[in-house]
Parts: structure tokens; sequence; C-alpha cells
């Protein structure tokens, strides 16, 4: 067991690394949120109602989540590092640590996306939004891990991802966007922790077949 963990925490700290070194991938996800910002900003010029506020925070997320998720996946299939990391890595060690790397960085996105969207005066401040966010990140995080790994394999270009996730991630979309337009409506946090608990129980649920599935997808890498 503490071997596994090892083998977890390593591949998890490659990914984290990887990251900090592709600094044109975080270039280009940051120059996204802020360019998806000022576009609502200019086509929504007047304060609008929590339910667009809400569909709005969700469609900047989606778009920037299908930028990110299977981004560790496809650098191993171009660096042709993938093979190599079949042999010297057991597959769940690989399959934990890139869910548990995607997931980080996508809580990451999905807060600087909030925070930017507050700046540009779209939706104000709620610790409720920001709860939701982050139950949404984990769940999409750990429902897509494994088609970014079954687009990897079948060496497809990242754009399928967004193409075959969609129907994965859309439970979570609409979850997400009603506890979102709760609180923003002027409910409480607590308002939304039915949701809440069903978009974790979902990923909870996904991640554990995908685990169960990976071995498959990994020994035809």
């Amino acid at each position: 067991m503490n071997q596994q963990r090892s083998a977890v925490a390593a591949i998890l700290r490659k990914e984290i690394l990887l990251l900090l070194r592709s600094r044109e991938a975080v270039a280009a996800e940051l120059y996204f949120l802020v360019g998806a910002a000022l576009v609502l900003t200019f086509a929504f010029p007047q304060q609008f109602d929590a339910t667009i506020q809400a569909g709005a925070i969700w469609v900047v997320f989606y778009f920037a989540a299908m930028l990110t998720v299977a981004r560790s996946y496809v650098i191993e299939q171009e660096r042709g590092t993938l093979r190599y990391l079949m042999h010297v890595a057991p597959g769940d060690a690989v399959y934990w640590g890139k869910l548990l790397a995607g997931v980080l960085w996508l809580v990451i996105v999905g807060l600087i996306e909030y925070a930017v969207l507050m700046l540009v005066g779209l939706v104000p401040f709620r610790l409720g939004v920001a709860v939701v966010l982050v139950a949404g990140c984990i769940a999409i995080g750990g429902a897509t891990s494994l088609l970014a790994a079954i687009v990897a394999a079948a060496q497809l270009r990242g754009w399928v991802f967004a193409a075959i996730a969609f129907p994965v991630v859309m439970p979570v979309f609409f979850v997400g966007v009603d506890a979102t337009a709760t609180v923003l409506a002027g409910s409480t946090a607590t308002a939304a922790a039915s949701e809440v608990a069903v978009m974790l129980l979902y990923v909870t649920i996904v991640a554990i077949v995908a685990w169960w599935l990976f071995p498959f997808i990994w020994s035809e890498a």
C-alpha cells in the first residue's frame, strides 16, 4: 500500500513539474480566461440575472477545462514518453496521479476564472459559488480522466476529447449551473449542498468505473 501511494505521489509530482515547465500552456489558459471575460463584458454591458450569470461562469469554465484535462496524456503521446511510462509505472499509479493532477489544475483554473469574472464586474462574490465551482472541478476532472487516456492512446487530436467528453460532462454542467444560480440569487451556500453532493457522488462512481477500465485502455496504448 505504501509503495502504491509512493508511486501515485511520484506521478503527481511529475505532472506538477511538467505543468510548471509548460509556461506557454499556462499563458494560453490565462489568455483564454481573460479574453472570454472581456467578450462577455462587451456582450452584456448591463448587469444580468443570476441564471445568465451562472450560465456564463460554467460555459467559460467548460471550454477552459477542455483545454486542460487532456493535456497531460497528449503531451506524453506527443513526446513519445507514453510507452516508457507504461513500463516504469504501475497503471493504477498513472491513473490516480494524473487524475489528481488534472483535478488540482482545474480547481486553480476555476477559481482564477471566478476571480477574473468578479474583477470585470460580471458576477458578485459568493462563497457558495466558489464551493460549487470547486466541486464541479473535481467532478469534471475525475470523470474525464479516462477519456483523456483514450484520446492519447488512440493518437487522436485534442479537439476530439472535447467532443467525446461533452456527454460525460453535461450532468455536472446542468447541476452546476442550477446550484450556482441558486447561490447568486441570494441563497446561502447550504442551499446548494444537495447539488454539490450529487456532483461528488457522480465523480466517485465514474472514477471508480474508469479505474476498473483503465488497465484495458493502458494495455492497448
